[in-house]
């Protein structure tokens, strides 16, 4: 179970890195796409004002051309008047011009200044929007330039979170390889365990304690073994104990064995201490003096622990199981057992 809530976990936490990296790329894709597309509507803009520009002044050098070529006409008309004086008969019959075409002459010469007029007008216009243009492009650009320079810092800083990122995920791959042999310690020797004893002795599947009831070990308020109790110690603790021990390969895991008392919560918790380590240390006196070959080894691994009822046991409704919190309970706790509490507690961070 601790290893599938693990691996959920991590899932949800690549889950949820996938789903932040995709936010900030879709953000950053939005940004880029809005400065071109602005970019790109201003160049045309530009490019359309800057081509209607283009129009009027080939309008202008158009009428500029026809201005000359009426000079032209103007300047022959002069030297042919000029002749004419030479000659007065001449210059009587060219000064019959028809007053239609002079007339024609003054309209296209006062239309072409209206023209021009007009013409630099629209230009001077022009100009100035072509400037206004200018500047709010130039603007465009000093905006593109500044988001630029924020779409740097994100990238440095998505590149920081994500080596930060990168040397959790290496601590947490090597806490994940420790916990997983140190905790598999346990799962050996519990196996072991079950493979020794068979089904004729039940054990606890996850940590491999045993527990007896008070009421089949002990009377009522009494520490001293039942007789009864004795023969049923004998056949089962004895044998539990001597495999944890006996089996050089299942030892060199063990740390230390402890014969735990539990009471009910009736009577004092002074009182029911001192009952319950009494109980406790009967149980261990029995084992040393029902095999007396191995005290030496009983010694370095077994302690005795009265607990009172500071663990007690609840039924379904939460209400408290007074005959099952009366037990005896025999624990092992395997090597390096304060380094994988250590280790839970750093990935539980």
């Amino acid at each position: 179970m601790y290893k599938s809530d693990h691996e959920q976990e991590e899932q949800n936490f690549w889950i949820s890195y996938a789903d932040l990296m995709a936010g900030l790329l879709f953000v950053f894709i939005l940004l880029v796409g809005a400065i071109v597309v602005r970019y790109v509507y201003v160049q045309q803009d530009l490019k359309k004002k800057r081509e209607a520009l283009g129009l009027s002044k080939s309008a202008l050098e158009s009428q500029s051309k026809q201005l000359q070529e009426l000079h032209k006409k103007l300047a022959k008309s002069i030297e042919e008047l000029a002749k004419e004086r030479q000659d007065k008969a001449q210059m009587a019959e060219k000064l019959t011009l028809h007053a239609n075409e002079v007339s024609k002459l003054k309209a296209l010469i006062l239309d072409y200044e209206t023209d021009v007029n007009s013409t630099r007008t629209k230009l001077a216009q022009e100009s100035n929007r072509s400037k206004i243009l200018e500047q709010n492009l130039s603007r465009i650009q000093n905006v593109m330039i500044l988001k630029d320079e924020e779409i740097a810092a994100l990238g440095k800083k998505l590149l920081a979170q994500s080596i930060e990122h990168q040397k959790l995920v290496d601590e947490l791959n090597i806490t994940k390889v420790k916990i997983k042999h140190l905790t598999g310690l346990r799962i050996k020797v519990v196996d072991k365990l079950k493979e020794k004893l068979g089904d004729s002795i039940q054990i606890d599947p996850k940590s491999g304690a045993m527990r007896f009831s008070s009421n089949i070990l002990f009377n009522q308020g009494a520490y001293k073994l039942k007789p009864s109790a004795k023969k049923e110690l004998k056949a089962i603790l004895q044998k539990y104990i001597q495999t944890l021990l006996l089996d050089e390969e299942i030892r060199d895991y063990i740390e230390g064995i402890t014969i735990e008392g539990h009471t009910d919560s009736v009577g004092g918790y002074l009182y029911n201490l001192a009952l319950s380590q009494k109980r406790a240390l009967e149980v261990m006196k029995f084992l040393y003096a029902s095999d007396p070959r191995h005290k030496k080894l009983y010694s370095k691994y077994l302690s005795a622990s009265g607990r009172s009822y500071a663990d007690l046991i609840y039924d379904k409704d939460g209400k408290e199981d007074k005959e099952a919190s009366r037990r005896i309970e025999i624990k092992f706790r395997i090597r390096n057992e304060k380094a994988i509490q250590e280790l839970e507690n750093f990935l539980n961070r």
